[in-house]
């Protein structure tokens, strides 16, 4: 454990014996025997979450507030076993569980859903959709994250488990909310929720959430924009219930989004002096102009952590989603309910980034292999190794999705069987076609690879062998049904059986057109075109079978056993005959244990420990095409292994504090991996072969699969009078252990540091006895500098780009709640 960690820990101790005795005698006498519960809906019913054998982190509104959570990354950053791929940035984050990843280029391992209906998918040309996008996270019953597949209930197969985010419905009572946030970087953020009953039939709830921040990365070129990394979206969500009679409702949301902000960008650190220009044909202009980059930066003194090189014309990560989802509830009878489903989702999305970050400028004949001649030098371009610039033809994603699921839930036999079963269907196709263009491996002036291809300014020293400009245009078609049956029946007082059987047809396709621009130096060449129509179609059987076992109310034991699969799909910006991927399978078995107890230190301690049978895992390899640059191809990885534990333990240590840690372990390795360097070649050609770089070794671990994390959290309530309000000081210390971003064999840097980050928080409720709250928040107060993504390109191309995670932000908010909230 690092000396930090240790010391934080060893102080975290002295705050709890210091706030302890600061509890007076009469406190003490009044310590809670019953903690609050925790209702949850992993199982599509409420539930108490002690009662449920899955292994899950619940957050309520709260605790979400509390930690200033904005998007997806920071849910990660406080649910050990949850990892994140940022490598389009927060707002496309991709999420991983237990190390069952969503590799660039494939559909989702981990299914995220908003009031029980999953993401709308993105396109497949980059990470879009399928996630908790901007604006989620407000206004909430709780969000949970269910480790594990979830085999039987929920709409779309996956192998990682589920995040299941719960808005607030309308309720009885006219009341709602207005909040302001002000921080650093320029943050300012604006929510509003009111909710209003017109009658005793029809009630309206209506939310807001404005947020934007100035960007924490420094662009040095100040070339688009000074600021990278930055916020900026408006959220819109209403929803209505109208209660025909007491059995019967119908619950609409609707929900609107609309982000737009200057991306992300790669920063260059690292080059590699051993590579042998001669068998590498782009280190010879990738390795100078490395080194030259370096020095200049570190020349110039804007060599900072968080200082980078973007020259991309028009920066941009832009979102709009537009939602709408039905819901029927009839309660037929005492034994039977019956709920639909029906959902519509639209989703479009653009993206222009300086991939690499790198800026090679054409200078002088030195940076190319002997006997090649630059021709004319243009001061106006510079050498890429890729680059996503804005399509003026097409978005990166334009995206229908539509998807009707009926169930049915009911008891029997006095209850106790309980059962449910239902239908599902997903359709999402595209409105026109998706894509962006790309140039990777020459000379260009990048404002020009926004426009016409007539206006291209580009010089290619190898004569179009190796560079050029490619313009994609993708339209992917989903198409994905399942039916299945789940039953829990109680055969004795204290053991019940839990069994569930799901089959899932999915089927994805794809049209691709890729024009490919190549210049002889700066004379253009025109453009070559091809065109991909690859197809795949998958079924498969999943399911549980689960052992509850409760020898006293109070603690519950359980084993099972589920199935998970993830469909195979299409990838568009791979080659034909590399263009294809079959689905992955996982055996998981786990046993674990709920508990509650009361006394003097009433708490919760929950335990799950798991292992996988992974087959087919669905993995990246990246290569360099002559047709299509430098992209990424999927392929099933064989086996690989994960096993773990995980544990969180809640105690109320005394009447005004308590104490929450979440702790995961996780030992993953890839088992087998059949070495696919001969497919790529046979697809793409030599200098593709002599590319192929996987993302994983067999032997290496699984990546974004962290070995240790835990999160330890405080909360002590201050003994001041009921008239001056609730003041509640938070303290969170957050470790995240190594996780694998590359391959071993493609970088020394393959695996990102350790790091720790330690959060603050106060929150002053009913300020003086008025419907005011006031709060006060700090993240990574330690200043703490660590990564979150590593390119892996060391090995490949001659040099290495990471991207990095936030600094220290401090922030307020103040609340005025009105009506009867």
């Amino acid at each position: 454990m690092p000396l930090t960690s240790k010391f934080v820990i060893a102080s975290l101790a002295l705050s709890l014996s210091l706030c302890a005795a600061a509890d007076s005698a009469d406190a003490q006498s009044h310590k809670r025997d019953i903690l609050e519960e925790v209702i949850v809906t992993a199982q599509r019913r409420e539930e108490s979450a002690q009662d449920v054998a899955i292994s899950m982190t619940v957050f309520n509104q709260t605790q979400i507030a509390d930690a200033n959570m904005t998007n997806a990354s920071d849910i990660a950053t406080y649910t050990p076993s949850l990892s994140v791929d940022t490598r389009f940035g927060n707002e496309m984050t991709s999420f991983s569980i237990r190390g069952f990843t969503q590799a660039l280029r494939t559909t989702a391992s981990v299914g995220t859903y908003f009031a029980e209906v999953v993401a709308p998918r993105g396109q497949s040309s980059q990470t879009s959709g399928d996630g908790a996008g901007p604006g989620t996270l407000f206004d909430l019953q709780n969000l949970q994250v269910l480790k594990g597949p979830q085999g039987t209930l929920f709409g779309r197969n996956t192998t990682g488990g589920s995040v299941l985010i719960t808005p607030n419905k309308p309720s009885d009572d006219f009341d709602g909310y207005i909040e302001f946030s002000s921080g650093d970087f320029g943050m300012e953020r604006e929510q509003a929720v009111v909710n209003i009953p017109l009658n005793d039939v029809i009630k309206l709830r209506l939310g807001l959430d404005k947020n934007q921040r100035d960007g924490h990365l420094n662009n040095v070129t100040q070339i688009g924009a000074n600021q990278l990394g930055n916020t900026h979206y408006l959220a819109l969500r209403a929803s209505i219930t109208v209660d025909f009679s007491e059995q019967l409702e119908n619950y609409t949301i609707f929900t609107y989004v609309d982000s737009e902000t200057a991306g992300y960008s790669n920063r260059l650190f690292a080059c590699n002096p051993s590579l042998d220009p001669s068998s590498n044909p782009f280190y010879a202009i990738t390795g100078p102009g490395c080194a030259a980059q370096l020095s200049q930066q570190e020349a110039s003194g804007k060599d900072g952590f968080y200082d980078l090189l973007s020259t991309v014309a028009t920066p941009i990560t832009a979102m709009k989603e537009l939602r709408a989802i039905n819901t029927t509830s009839w309660d037929v009878s005492e034994r039977l309910s019956i709920k639909n489903i029906i959902a519509y989702a639209h989703l479009e999305t653009n993206n222009g980034s300086d991939i690499f970050g790198s800026q090679f400028t054409e200078t002088a004949a030195s940076l190319l292999p002997a006997g090649i001649s630059l021709g004319a030098i243009d001061a106006k371009r510079e050498f890429v190794v890729g680059i996503s610039a804005v399509s003026p033809d097409v978005p990166v994603t334009s995206q229908e999705t539509w998807i009707e699921e009926i169930q049915l839930q009911g008891s029997a036999l006095e209850n106790a069987l309980i059962w449910q079963a239902g239908a599902y269907y997903e359709s999402s196709m595209p409105d026109g076609f998706s894509g962006n263009n790309s140039a990777g491996l020459i000379s260009c002036q990048l404002s020009t690879i926004e426009g016409d291809p007539s206006q291209f300014n580009c010089n290619d020293p190898t004569n179009g062998v190796l560079g050029s400009v490619l313009l994609q245009q993708y339209k992917t078609e989903y198409f994905s049904t399942a039916v299945y049956a789940q039953a829990s029946y109680q055969a004795f007082e204290t053991l019940t059986i839990t069994s569930g059987l799901r089959y899932t047809w999915d089927e994805a396709s794809g049209y691709g057109i890729k024009d490919r621009y190549t210049f002889a130096q700066s004379v253009p060449l025109g453009a070559t075109t091809s065109i991909t129509r690859p197809q795949v179609k998958s079924e498969a059987p999943t399911g549980l079978l689960e052992l509850n076992y409760k020898p006293v109310d109070d603690i519950m034991l359980y084993a099972k056993y589920v199935r998970g699969y993830r469909q195979g799909s299409v990838n568009l910006a791979a080659d034909a005959g590399a263009d294809t991927h079959a689905p992955e399978t996982v055996d998981t078995y786990e046993i674990g244990a709920k508990t509650s107890f009361g006394g003097p230190l009433p708490g919760r301690f929950n335990i799950a420990i798991f292992d996988n049978d992974f087959t087919d895992m669905q993995l990246q390899t990246g290569y360099v095409s002559p047709s299509s640059g430098a992209t990424t191809s999927i392929f099933n990885a064989g086996k690989a292994m994960i096993r773990g534990f995980e544990a969180e333990a809640l105690l109320q240590l005394t009447q005004n504090l308590s104490a929450n840690l979440s702790f995961s372990y996780l030992d993953t390795e890839l088992l087998e991996q059949e070495n696919n360097q001969a497919r790529i070649e046979a697809a793409s050609g030599p200098i593709a072969g002599a590319t192929y770089a996987p993302i994983a070794d067999t032997g290496d671990s699984l990546p974004f699969a962290s070995d240790y994390a835990y999160v330890l959290s405080l909360n002590y309530q201050l003994p001041v009078s009921a008239d001056f309000g609730d003041i509640n000081l938070g303290l969170t210390y957050v470790y995240t252990g190594e996780q694998r971003a590359a391959a071993t064999s493609a970088s020394p840097f393959a695996v990102l540091e350790d790091y720790s980050l330690i959060n603050l928080n106060l929150n002053w409720k009913g300020m003086f006895g008025e419907p005011i709250d006031l709060a006060v928040f700090a993240t990574n107060v330690a200043e703490e500098e660590y990564l979150t993504f590593i390119a892996g390109s060391y090995n490949t191309i001659g040099f290495e780009t990471r991207q990095m995670g936030l600094p220290r932000m401090l922030g307020a908010r103040i609340k005025y709640n009105f009506g009867a909230y």
